[in-house]
């Protein structure tokens, strides 16, 4: 019986392998593309709702559902703030400040005041996870404002910073955050940063 032919001629022989080729160089391309979120554009959309933070800062965008998948064992910081807060812009700023510092590569931020004002089912789950540090208001309900920082390392809270959430009055940010106030901010930021960055 005679053998069949592979090719037809060598032209079509040098398509084949040229085609193959091609293919094996964009399947090793596509293999190497990174799908995860493009972390400029998110930096550079937080930076938009909050002007006191630059372009290049460690912010993504996140929801309940990843915080509370933090805090039941994983590593992570996380700002939980909205822009209508007086108090976020400036907070965001310092923690972005030191993270940045101290090699940080994100924090998670959970803007939750939809969420709050629904009373979202995982939200409060968010609550009750943090039900040692959420303060209590004069009605007996047990909420979390902004805005707040959360340091969790592996599921176990090492930092919850929320002092100016809770000020009343007609103190600002502006009045507050006076020179010695932003460095005491700062390093209560790089205390608790250096050990969340701390290798066990």
């Amino acid at each position: 019986m005679k053998k069949k032919k592979l090719f037809k001629n060598k032209v079509q022989m040098v398509i084949y392998i040229t085609l193959f080729i091609i293919f094996i160089g964009l399947f090793i391309y596509i293999g190497q593309i990174d799908f995860k979120k493009d972390e400029d554009s998110e930096a550079k959309k937080f930076s938009s709702l909050y002007n006191l933070v630059p372009d290049n800062n460690l912010y993504v965008f996140c929801d309940a559902s990843d915080v509370l998948d933090i805090l039941k064992g994983r590593s992570g910081i996380v700002l939980m703030a909205f822009p209508s807060n007086k108090w976020s812009n400036k907070y965001a700023s310092l923690l972005n400040e030191v993270a940045t510092s101290l090699g940080v590569d994100k924090i998670c931020y959970y803007d939750f005041k939809s969420d709050r004002a629904e009373s979202n089912g995982t939200y409060e789950t968010v609550v009750n996870t943090l039900s040692v540090y959420a303060p209590v208001d004069d009605d007996g309900v047990q909420n979390i404002y902004a805005p707040t920082v959360i340091v969790v390392k592996n599921g176990d809270v090492i930092g919850y910073f929320d002092e100016t959430s809770i000020i009343k009055g007609s103190v600002t940010p502006d009045l507050y955050y006076n020179a010695y106030q932003e460095e005491v901010t700062k390093d209560i930021f790089k205390k608790t940063l250096a050990e969340y960055m701390k290798v066990e």
